[in-house]
């Protein structure tokens, strides 16, 4: 079956802990490579002080674990995208250099990372126990989830048994019930960090304070932009081959001809050429076919906070005005021409909606040359009939959200909302796909709305439609910012004082895990 992409829900604390187990499966053959001269040591012994609690060299060695392999297992995503962390994963972390200018190695940082985890799992945990919270039963479900899910891992790792796994993992002292503690107390900690944060609530006169001082992040912003890629020499190999870096002179030239038709480009602009007509006579052929879209790079509803720092300064200068186009140097890259058309606080910009959606997915052909399974524009095609066919019932029915969701119930391939009637409450715009939020949060948007969009696979292949329907509006975009930061802020505070009286520190024992791990 696919796993559809249109919906990128915030992610569960079932799936963070997941998210965190496999993370350790991925990388495990790496890390057993680099830190298969493990020296266990002693395991029992105080690794570390969190308040008045002591932590063992086991619990401590979890987390330096768990953050190690975490950014280990980021270095190698990058390097299979051809791009460098900086980090050499054929190394062990004691043996390369995170700060040259105090001399810290990337395992003394991943300690030290460890220890701060440490300390926030411990303040959170302590102050759910004080407020009398305990784990909601998702989260218990969580445990027991994950629990089961750490049979699977096993087995996968070829280690014979979940004990025999963690050891390996861990050390020889990481038991299942010690495993389970560490997990259990994770989860709690991350329940009563959003409950905390959930605490701090805020009135509209609180939201307008705020709004006055910050009033540059929190407007929406109507602009254009155009990138201008200067055509930068590269380096050569001479006759005896010797890389030729080129000279400051030559990058300095093409930088020059770039400002010169970016400057061009804001020229025909002020005399009263459109800005994608002119900028089709500055760009590159392919990209000038782009700008044949009279909407293409138009942004209509920015908010001040997301805009690109390439531009966010100029743009948000309290002197623009509509029409004022500009060029703006992307240092080592070209320039950019950006033009200002209005800024505005709107009221009926929305952060969050809920609406109602049917997926149908379509047949699929197997190819051989690839190996996979996707649609041909036929099974498409069908599909697409076949969604047009359920949206035109129920536009020609009682066409309500009853409606709308009684035909989820029958036909929805989506299993995670089809049996609540297709039913997304409170979608974040942040957290669902390009194609979902363009619609569901376009200027003008109704309740009632309802249109047709591809559902893609998480490679971006289109597999099949979704129905979508506008049931209601959430938090105004603005509002939800302002209290997002005031929120934030507010924990901080909270944490930064409650912090004080949890100072964390490593004992000897602490200070040589990574050291055994070389």
């Amino acid at each position: 079956m696919y796993q559809s992409n249109s919906q990128k829900k915030p992610m569960s604390h079932k799936a963070k802990v997941y998210w965190a187990i496999g993370i350790v499966v991925v990388v495990l053959v790496a890390a057993l490579l680099i830190w298969h001269n493990f020296f266990y040591g002693n395991q029992n012994a105080v690794a570390a002080t969190v308040g008045d609690k002591e932590y063992s060299t086991t619990e401590v060695a979890y987390y330096y674990n768990t953050v190690a392999n975490n950014y280990i297992s980021q270095a190698q995503a990058y390097q299979q995208m051809g791009m460098d962390m900086g980090y050499d994963t054929s190394l062990s972390p004691a043996e390369q250099t995170y700060n040259a200018e105090d001399g810290t190695t990337y395992a003394d940082y991943f300690l030290q990372q460890a220890l701060d985890q440490l300390q926030q799992v411990t303040i959170l945990c302590d102050a759910a126990e004080q407020e009398g919270y305990t784990l909601s039963d998702e989260g218990k479900q969580s445990v027991e989830d994950n629990m089961d899910a750490l049979y699977t891992y096993s087995v996968q790792s070829g280690a014979g048994s979940e004990e025999s796994y963690l050891r390996m993992v861990y050390g020889r002292n990481m038991t299942k019930s010690l495993f389970k503690d560490l997990l259990t107390d994770a989860i709690l900690a991350d329940e009563y960090a959003q409950v905390k944060s959930d605490s701090f609530t805020y009135t509209d006169e609180d939201l307008e304070t705020y709004y006055q001082d910050n009033a540059a992040t929190l407007d929406s912003y109507d602009y254009r932009y155009c990138y201008i890629y200067a055509d930068l020499p590269q380096s050569t190999t001479d006759e005896e081959g010797n890389t030729v870096e080129p000279t400051e002179e030559e990058t300095q030239a093409a930088m020059d001809a770039a400002s010169a038709e970016a400057n061009a480009m804001v020229a025909e602009v002020r005399s009263g050429t459109a800005f994608n007509t002119a900028a089709q006579n500055h760009v590159d052929e392919d990209t000038a076919a782009s700008y044949e879209d009279e909407e293409y790079n138009h942004q209509a509803d920015a908010l001040g906070s997301s805009l690109s720092s390439t531009y966010q300064e100029w743009l948000t200068d309290d002197s623009r005005r509509s029409g004022d186009v500009t060029s703006i140097e992307m240092e080592g890259s070209g320039y950019c021409v950006v033009q200002f058309l209005g800024r505005e606080r709107k009221e009926d910009s929305y952060q969050t909606l809920t609406y109602r959606n049917i997926e149908i997915l379509a047949e699929t052909t197997h190819n051989d040359e690839d190996d996979t399974d996707l649609p041909t524009e036929e099974q498409l095609s069908a599909a697409q009939e076949q969604a047009q066919a359920l949206l035109d019932q129920w536009t020609t029915g009682e066409a309500t959200a009853d409606a709308f969701g009684a035909l989820a119930q029958e036909n929805s391939a989506d299993e995670t909302t089809r049996d609540n009637g297709g039913l997304n409450e409170d979608a974040n715009r942040d957290s669902l796909t390009a194609a979902l939020s363009d619609w569901l949060f376009a200027d003008g948007r109704q309740v009632g709305d309802t249109t047709i969009v591809e559902a893609t696979d998480t490679s971006g292949n289109t597999i099949g439609y979704q129905i979508l329907y506008v049931e209601g509006f959430g938090e105004v975009r603005w509002k939800y910012q302002a209290a997002n930061a005031l929120r934030s802020d507010d924990y901080s505070q909270w944490y930064e004082e409650v912090q004080a009286n949890y100072p964390a520190e490593l004992t000897e024992d602490g200070k040589n895990i990574p050291t055994q791990q070389a």
